[in-house]
């Protein structure tokens, strides 16, 4: 159940369900209303999916639609329902960071646990943090691997000697996978964000890239300073080229204008709608819910 698009008649089809489209509706005042445009009598599963759109990007509306659809459900008697969320708003904020801040991710982890989700699916979200939050909980969170059609895209671009670059500490798990997998070097830089300002400064040191393809590989581009002021440390190794993977594209603050400035190309997956979307993870999910 979710808006009318291709990856959701493409997930519903390869987990040979039926589909159930949902109306979005916004009113003239922002305020969501959903709507189901079939009747949902005799399901005893029922799976809700929605993605996010970089070009209309509001995190908070997107889960009260999720809300919203999970209460109603529970109203018509429905007693399993599953949601499949592919970026999972507030992921970053999975600690409080200065003193006085919420507890966001635990929150909204909270939120969707005592509206009686049973499983929550997602993709390369920052939870390490609550493995003990989490296994109290009644519902289960599903943090999906897409190391597979990342790697097997990669494998599609013709690279010459290629060299992986994990633009900080927390890319490091992905981006030695994919160095091993490609059987090429990498490294990993640091990067410091002031949490006042948000100002990103960054240092790493890199060989000669004459004649290499890099490969920048970070979970989410966001306001894409950490893109930037990676290219700005590789450009001055003289690289081939640089190809830019994330699993989710946000693009705020103008992103892609100030990173269309540098050769580059950008590769994302469908995780949210964006531009750059070429990897599609429909077949991680629905290997995910058919093990589930």
């Amino acid at each position: 159940m979710g808006p009318r698009s291709e990856i959701i008649t493409s997930l519903a089809k390869k987990m040979d369900i039926d589909y159930i489209p949902l109306d979005m509706r916004i009113f003239p005042d922002n305020e969501v209303c959903p709507r189901m445009t079939e009747e949902v009598e005799g399901y005893e599963r029922i799976f809700l999916f929605n993605r996010l759109n970089y070009d209309n990007f509001y995190p908070n509306r997107y889960i009260l639609e999720y809300y919203f659809m999970i209460s109603l459900l529970k109203d018509m008697g429905v007693d399993h329902y599953e949601i499949i969320m592919p970026y999972l708003p507030y992921g970053r904020q999975d600690k409080r960071f200065r003193l006085g801040e919420p507890f966001s991710l635990k929150y909204i982890l909270q939120l969707f646990s005592e509206a009686g989700v049973s499983r929550l699916y997602t993709l390369m979200a920052h939870i390490s943090r609550l493995s003990g939050i989490l296994e109290s909980k009644k519902m289960r969170v599903i943090n999906l691997s897409a190391m597979d059609p990342i790697a097997d895209h990669i494998n599609k671009i013709k690279l010459s000697h290629p060299f992986i670059v994990g633009p900080d500490e927390e890319s490091a798990k992905w981006v030695d996978q994919i160095a091993e997998r490609l059987d090429a070097d990498f490294t990993v830089f640091e990067k410091h964000r002031d949490i006042n300002t948000g100002e990103v400064r960054m240092k790493g040191d890199v060989p000669d890239l004459s004649g290499r393809d890099v490969i920048i590989l970070d979970d989410i581009i966001s306001t894409g300073q950490t893109v930037e002021n990676a290219v700005k440390i590789l450009n001055e190794s003289n690289p081939k080229y640089i190809h830019v993977i994330a699993m989710h594209g946000i693009f705020s603050n103008n992103a892609i204008e100030r990173l269309s400035r540098y050769n580059l190309d950008i590769i994302t997956s469908n995780t949210i709608v964006n531009p750059f979307t070429k990897i599609g993870v429909e077949n991680i999910i629905a290997r995910a819910i058919k093990k589930w």
